[in-house]
């Protein structure tokens, strides 16, 4: 016997067992309590450093998207400047005042005003100027709205601006806005550059002093992915790590450093402007300098720990000290028992019921154990003679039972509940080319055919004691490595507590009919197809014109099953009245002379709109000659009879439209008149075939109009697209119309259809609503409504510059008794002259307006010393109180009361500089007025 080293020999008494396992218990629920603790606690860190990054990013989100907004606001003015609007050229103020802006901001790289050819007119720094930028993304967006560009390259402007040596390419975001001219026509595209190192400035103005300190880096994400400070992809969008939902945080791993954990929060930047660029404000900070302060914790909880440790497992020794002496003494008996065979080894005293109990049970088994060996000895030596005799009689059955088994041609098997093969005939092993040693013990899967695999052991698993038997059809591989379609029958084996003992599987093959059957569902299926699918109906009708045999396409017409129809209907239950009496008459006919049609008829679907199809039909006889049924077949032709009607509509629309009295048509090849309607004529004030064969120049205002009209509507027009414009244009009588003119090319010859209608007085109309919408009607000056268009231009310009702007109230003084003594006509006059004083009193950027009654305004845009308000105002008020001629020897004179205020000092807003104004105004005229008593 092997000795037992003392310490394995120790673990494996009952007093080491308990204490292991009361101490382990122990030990481990304290473990568990501290580690729930530390996991809570580094739970509730990581949610409060997650809001930090969060409340640390959103700033920057909403800085980066105010500075969008602002330099949006700021190009979209720049392209409603006076100066930039006027349909006479750009002048050199222009020049200057986009120098000033860029200036202004140290970020525009560049600013450049296009004509409408994408041809650059003016630049800062003359950069660009005369190249033609209409290829460039926003060039085109900027035609239609305000646009906001991504970051992108821009190699000219780099090869001008980047400074000497640096080898870092610059990159540039893009703010455009369409200008168009006085009469709304689309004139070209403004455009600023602003360099990328904007992002950067916000993102480190925006970002709290504590973000270097903890460690935080704050990423900008565009559709591209990861920009870094040069605006370039340093991380393309693939390659990032799922993020977090928007506005939430998680702790993930990044691709640079896949062992290190950042916690990361994600934060839109909201999109104020008109283009949505989709960026995204990622913040990360490593993990371990967020739970920086659980570390120390981790220390106070492992000191706890292991204190506890020690004291529990010292308690559990003992406990299981005293749990263990009576099993240890009851051993001890048990042995001596063994060794002895005396009964006196087990007689002690125990101190518990239970193992009182256990010490009177075992000295029973023990009496019991010495009888028994006695009895299983004779039984052992009969049991043996017992088993020789049945050995002998199943080595004899068993021999009868394989020669059956062996003689058979189908494929038999059995196999163990673990699909292991025991037993294989003959045929099993022709079939697959095996020997059967080397079958038996292996699974049968292999020789099944994968993707049957999946059928066959789901309809194995449904056998049950009550239904054994399952029968599968599946695919093998033979030995000769082709595959084979057999059918095997297995059954199931169960013993008598229902378990699965073996399976038994008798197989065939029936590969060739199953290649058969495949054939025939082919060949069925292609007739099927072409039958159901065809593009028209497919029918036939008995001798009562009942329905026989009918296609899908048909049913799908008339909107019913094929159950409602066949044997029950007839196509004539679906035709309207008309078509019943057609049917009718020629059914008869297709029965005697074996074919009718093409007929046209209102087929009415059940549930459809009806639909016009037509029908031809041949019959088919028996042998005797007899009508059988008929073959037929039905074409819906709706669309080519509604496309006969609509030509014949068409045609006479056409002539209605062609000589219209409204709008001229004229066909012209290589700018000669080939014809025209009336109307064209009418319009021009020309004779009824006057302008039949004559050149198109005489209908301009000069030759040159003529030509250039030629070179814009031409080229338009062989690209392929419509030419539309409104233009001035002039009649046999030298008076000039405004005509819309509309054109497109008809043919590679040359000839192009126009089409011409007189807008004369729509222009004239629109021209006085514009002008009422934003004038005062007595004295022509600006009204209400204009004045705070320019005072808001005023206040953005002022912001770029750093320049002031003064909004000077006034109100007339001594007006009214001249309107009492002298009426309302003569106070209009009076009121007309001082409006035309002030206009001639401001310079070309002021504006002087009328807001009311004898009150009036004046903006002073550009000023540098509040001095230069007092001059001007002295200047003003002089003119105003120079007499004023009334005729008939009336002259009178009026001063005027002043209140200013001065932007940005008074007030940041249109509304609240005037009302200071206002205010002041009402002082001052208190003060003249005390003058004027004294």
């Amino acid at each position: 016997m092997t000795p037992v080293p003392p310490v394995s020999h120790w673990l494996q008494t009952t007093r080491a067992r308990l204490t292991l396992l009361f101490g382990g218990t122990a030990v481990l629920t304290g473990l568990a309590i501290g580690f729930v603790a530390d996991e809570v606690l580094s739970r509730h860190l990581t949610e409060l450093s997650g809001q930090s990054l969060m409340n640390a990013s959103q700033p920057i989100a909403l800085a980066l998207s105010q500075g969008m907004l602002e330099r949006e606001r700021e190009i979209s003015l720049l392209s409603h400047l006076p100066m930039v609007t006027r349909p006479d050229g750009y002048g050199p103020q222009l020049q200057a005042h986009l120098e000033q802006i860029r200036q202004s901001y140290p970020f525009y790289s560049w600013i450049g005003l296009t004509d409408d050819a994408g041809v650059v007119q003016v630049a800062t720094g003359n950069l660009l100027l005369g190249q033609n930028v209409s290829q460039r993304p926003w060039f085109g967006a900027g035609k239609n709205g305000p646009y906001v560009g991504d970051a992108h390259d821009a190699v000219l402007l780099d090869k001008h601006l980047r400074e000497s040596g640096s080898s870092v390419p610059l990159r540039f975001m893009d703010y455009t806005s369409p200008v168009r001219g006085q009469d709304s026509v689309f004139k070209g595209v403004i455009s600023a550059h602003v360099n990328w190192a904007w992002v950067q400035d916000i993102i480190r103005r925006s970002s709290p002093a504590s973000v270097a300190r903890s460690g935080m880096e704050v990423l900008l994400v565009n559709k591209d992915g990861v920009l870094n400070a040069a605006g370039a992809v340093e991380l393309p969008r693939s390659a990032l790590p799922i993020l977090p939902s928007q506005g939430q945080f998680q702790v993930m791993s990044w691709g640079e450093s896949p062992g290190q954990r950042y916690l990361t929060g994600l934060v839109p930047v909201p999109s104020q402007t008109i283009t949505d660029l989709g960026w995204l404000l990622v913040a990360r900070q490593p993990l371990d300098l967020a739970l920086q302060p659980i570390n120390q914790l981790h220390s106070i909880v492992a000191v706890l720990l292991a204190l506890m440790t020690v004291m529990l497992v010292g308690a559990a020794y003992w406990a299981a000290r005293r749990f263990s002496q009576p099993v240890e003494k009851l051993a001890d008996a048990a042995r001596q028992v063994e060794a002895t065979g005396r009964f006196a080894a087990v007689d002690f005293k125990t101190e518990t019921v239970e193992f009182q109990h256990l010490r009177s049970a075992l000295q029973s088994m023990t009496q019991g154990l010495i009888d028994g060996r006695v009895a299983l000895e004779r039984a052992n030596a009969d049991l043996e003679h017992r088993v020789q005799e049945r050995t002998e009689a199943l080595h004899q059955s068993e021999q009868r039972y394989l020669s059956i088994l062996e003689d058979q041609t189908e494929i038999i098997c059995r196999f163990d509940g673990g699909n292991r093969l025991t037993f294989v005939n003959d045929a099993f092993c022709r079939l697959f080319n095996f020997k059967r040693e080397n079958l038996l013990g292996r699974v049968w899967a292999p020789v099944v055919h994968p993707d049957d695999y999946p059928q066959v052991a789901q309809k194995l698993a449904t056998v049950t004691p009550a239904n054994p038997v399952v029968v599968v059809e599946n695919r093998v591989f033979a030995g000769d490595g082709r595959e084979r379609w057999c059918q095997f029958s297995n059954r199931a084996l169960f013993d008598d507590d229902g378990q699965l003992v073996e399976w038994q599987s008798v197989g065939r093959d029936i590969t060739e009919r199953r290649q058969l059957e495949a054939e025939l569902a082919r060949a069925s299926d292609r007739f099927q197809d072409l039958y159901d699918k065809a593009p028209c109906g497919y029918y036939a009708l008995d001798r009562h014109g009942k329905y026989v045999h009918i296609n899908q396409q048909t049913l799908s017409w008339l909107g019913v099953g094929r159950e409602e129809v066949v044997g029950k209907l007839g196509v004539a239950d679906f035709f309207d009245a008309e078509g019943q009496a057609l049917f009718a008459k020629f059914f008869p006919i297709l029965q005697e002379t074996g074919k009718i049609g093409p007929l046209e008829l209102i087929l009415l679907g059940k549930g459809a709109a009806p639909r016009r199809v037509s029908v031809s039909a041949t019959a088919i006889r028996d042998a005797a000659g007899e009508f059988v049924m008929s073959r037929s077949i039905m074409y819906d032709v709706s669309e080519l009879h509604a496309a006969r009607q609509a030509l014949h509509t068409l045609n006479q629309e056409q002539q209605a439209m062609l000589h219209n009295d409204l709008i001229g048509i004229a066909k012209i090849k290589d700018r000669v008149i080939l014809w025209r309607n009336p109307a064209l004529e009418r319009i021009f004030g020309y004779a009824p075939g006057q302008l039949q064969g004559h050149t198109t120049e005489e209908m301009y205002v000069d030759r040159e109009d003529f030509l250039a009209f030629g070179r814009d509507a031409y080229a338009v027009l062989a690209s392929g697209q419509h030419y539309r414009q409104q233009r001035r244009m002039r009649k046999l009588n030298g008076e000039e119309v405004w005509i819309d003119v509309n054109g497109v090319a008809l043919n590679a010859d040359g000839e192009s259809l126009w089409l011409m209608q007189d807008v004369t007085a729509m222009k004239q109309y629109q021209q006085q609503v514009e002008h009422i919408a934003f004038h005062d009607s007595l004295t022509r000056l600006p009204n209400r409504l204009l004045l705070a268009d320019r005072v808001a231009q005023a206040l953005a310009l002022c912001d770029r510059t750093g320049s002031m702007a003064a909004l000077c109230y006034m109100d007339l003084n001594g007006f009214k008794p001249i309107n009492d003594q002298y009426g309302h006509d003569m106070g209009d006059e009076v009121l007309r002259v001082t409006g035309q004083r002030l206009l001639e009193q401001v310079r070309a950027n002021d504006t002087a307006a009328r807001i009311g009654g004898d009150e009036f305004v004046l903006l002073l845009t550009a000023v540098i010393d509040p001095a230069e308000i007092t001059v001007a105002m002295g200047r003003v008020l002089s003119a105003i109180e120079q007499p004023i001629d009334l005729g008939e020897g009336r002259v009178v004179r009026v001063s005027a009361a002043v209140g200013t205020a001065l932007y940005p000092q008074d007030g940041t807003n249109a509304a609240d500089l005037l009302r200071r104004a206002d205010q002041a105004m009402y002082v001052n005229k208190g003060h003249v007025s005390a003058e004027r008593s004294r």
